[in-house]
């Protein structure tokens, strides 16, 4: 029997969890949080922060794992890189994974390779900043974080110090990253691929949805399929595909976030080295029968499967619970004829649980995962959510 470590055991790892399970493999888990529900459901756990490289190490070793996976995890990619490495495991070198997973690393990958990239100078410390290098308004972010966490858009050299230390607070490397603010136009591109030995072999595009009433920077949903006209989704694939290519990285699932401005320049703001978090594999799969679930999975392993996507007329949605200002959650409740919209549904707190203010994603209620006859039907929706969920916060 094959042992998979799969780094994590929160909601979103779960249904690697279970499909790793359901394939007769022993699923072993590790992080420092014990009452992840992920963990409920492997064949073993043990306490170890999945950014612990030299603990994770020694645990893999030690159980004679055949495979390690970071699932829908920024902070834990860079772990699983280098135990695959150090064991020969199936994976990509720790090198690889942190240039694409760290912003200032991947900001001079792209200088370097010919794409379009705003400037962008990584720091340590405030006092090294020359505001004369800037022109406002610039983004200020941790190099490092996940979900939106620690970043602002500074239109002042007054606010820049203040900035710069809330983006420190949330960067494990403590760099701070100062970047060109770009314009874009339209709704920021996201979703998912998979990037096989030599070629991309799937990707899927979708419309991210922001709350700008709370912060417009971190996404509260993601809308399946985006609107792009056939020659821009092309450009943004060849980017994608020559971009990873370039990089010499290989079975590769990997989350994306793409710009584009006013002159259709092309922006990859991200490829992380990871599937999406808030479900994204699972609305993916609604809408086109690919399992990117499986397909993580296995590539860990060192298997193969075939991707084979199907069309679909309906369209597919996340939406990401969510508060407007700090208090207490006492649940939320659904318009009656929009229940029939629901697949799925994860939701994180208990009734009497504290929620802050939605800024970043470590402050998600639950996650909603929804189905629509219509793109109108589904913008109607995200037009104004709180017709159709209420959410009750003393």
């Amino acid at each position: 029997m094959k042992k998979i470590l799969i780094l994590g055991g929160t909601h979103f790892q779960i249904p690697a969890i279970k499909y790793a399970k359901s394939q007769g493999y022993h699923v072993i888990t590790c992080d420092y949080l014990p009452d992840n529900p992920g963990h409920k459901l492997a064949d073993e756990y043990y306490n170890i922060s999945t950014t612990d490289k030299n603990a994770v190490l020694a645990l893999a070793r030690s159980l004679s794992v055949d495979g390690i996976l970071c699932f829908a995890s920024d902070p834990a990619a860079p772990t699983a890189a280098y135990v695959s490495e150090v064991l020969g495991l199936p994976g990509n070198t720790f090198d690889n994974i942190c240039r694409f997973g760290e912003k200032h690393l991947w900001r001079q990958f792209l200088r370097e390779n010919g794409f379009n990239v705003p400037k962008a100078i990584p720091y340590q410390r405030a006092e090294d900043i020359d505001v004369t290098d800037w022109r406002f308004p610039v983004m200020v972010k941790p190099v490092d974080s996940s979900g939106s966490k620690g970043i602002t858009k500074v239109t002042s050299a007054l606010d820049l110090e203040s900035a710069f230390d809330y983006a420190l607070s949330y960067s494990r490397l403590k760099i701070v990253l100062i970047e060109e603010f770009i314009e874009r136009v339209g709704s920021q591109i996201g979703g998912d691929g998979f990037y096989g030995k030599d070629k991309l072999e799937f990707i899927c595009y979708g419309e991210q949805v922001v709350d700008e009433k709370i912060n417009g920077y971190v996404p509260c949903g993601m809308k399946f399929p985006a609107l792009l006209s056939s020659s821009l989704e092309q450009r943004i694939t060849h980017d994608i595909e020559r971009a990873i290519g370039l990089s010499g990285l290989h079975d590769l699932s990997f989350n994306l976030e793409v710009m584009i401005d006013e002159a259709e320049n092309i922006y990859l703001m991200e490829i992380g080295p990871r599937n999406g978090g808030n479900c994204i594999p699972e609305v993916i799969q609604y809408y086109t029968n690919v399992n990117l679930v499986a397909i993580a999975v296995e590539a860990a392993l060192g298997n193969s499967m075939p991707v084979c996507p199907s069309n679909n007329t309906k369209c597919y949605a996340y939406y990401a619970l969510h508060a407007s200002k700090e208090g207490i959650y006492r649940g939320y409740e659904l318009e009656k004829t929009f229940r029939l919209n629901i697949k799925n549904s994860y939701i994180f707190l208990k009734n009497g649980d504290k929620i802050g203010a939605f800024l970043g994603s470590n402050q998600t209620i639950g996650i909603l995962l929804l189905e629509f006859d219509s793109r109108k039907e589904m913008d109607t929706f995200f037009d104004s959510p709180e017709r159709y969920v209420s959410l009750y916060i003393e």
